[in-house]
């Protein structure tokens, strides 16, 4: 008894005798390239997505911007200087060697912190707290930096941010601390 009565399986053969059932490499790689191309185009950034806390980014930015720093410091061998203005919320940086138009212009190109957060204060272990005008973070040349506590605040979450003289992480708190708080 035959599974096939009416003999489809011979005429398909007839119609396509050297086909192979399924699909060849180079046709399964066109579709997925051609599936890839689609979705880059279509589907849109996560940038602001409710996935990724925006608190985040501000620190985020702030702990790559304070490694980039201690970095150039070492590198070019000249003392760098992050410097915050607490009133305006805006940062920016300056090296040993600017010249005074360098430096204005470095001003003028101060930019605030992404996605929303701001410096409250910057505290050091021997100044005390920094609430009002402008807190300058020095990074030296030997590679180490000032020690120092960086406080933000984003809507109402606060976190400090550990700047340590020798090590090149930097810890986060995710509540306000001081360096009373630390010992």
């Amino acid at each position: 008894m035959s599974t096939d009565p009416d003999g489809f399986a011979k005429r398909l053969r007839a119609i396509a005798p050297d086909r192979p059932d399924g699909f060849t490499l180079l046709e399964l790689i066109v579709v997925m390239a051609l599936i890839g191309i689609v979705f880059f185009f279509a589907i849109p950034r996560f940038e602001g997505s409710p996935f990724f806390d925006d608190a985040k980014q501000s620190g985020r930015w702030l702990i790559g911007k304070v490694q980039a720093l201690r970095e150039e410091s070492l590198r070019t061998r000249r003392q760098q200087t992050l410097h915050v203005d607490l009133e305006t919320g805006r940062i920016w940086n300056t090296a040993e060697a600017m010249s005074a138009e360098e430096i204005d212009l470095a001003v003028r190109r101060a930019q605030l912190l992404p996605g929303g957060g701001r410096v409250v204060s910057v505290e050091f272990p021997d100044r005390g707290r920094v609430a009002a005008g402008r807190a300058d973070i020095r990074f030296y040349k030997d590679g180490h930096s000032d020690k120092v506590l960086i406080h933000l605040r984003h809507s109402d979450a606060f976190s400090s941010f550990l700047l340590e003289p020798f090590l090149s992480r930097v810890k986060v708190f995710d509540t306000l601390v001081g360096f009373e708080g630390l010992r």
